[in-house]
């Protein structure tokens, strides 16, 4: 079986809708939407720039490799 490289974006996402439901069961009503949505794309948009920056170096390493 092949390994693939992982998915920094869908990897960043799960994790932040995970702790985010983490959070609302833990402590009821202690994030409002006001700082949950904008914290998110915030975070989404960090992780999607980490992302073609991974993907251009891996492609960078295939090109000098061949």
């Amino acid at each position: 079986m092949s390994k693939h490289p992982i998915d920094i974006l869908s990897l960043g996402a799960g994790v932040l809708f995970t702790l985010f439901a983490l959070g609302y069961l833990l402590i009821p009503g202690s994030m409002s939407l006001a700082v949950v949505v904008p914290v998110m794309l915030i975070a989404l948009g960090g992780l999607g720039i980490v992302g073609a920056v991974v993907a251009q170096r891996r492609r960078q390493e295939a090109l000098e490799q061949s």
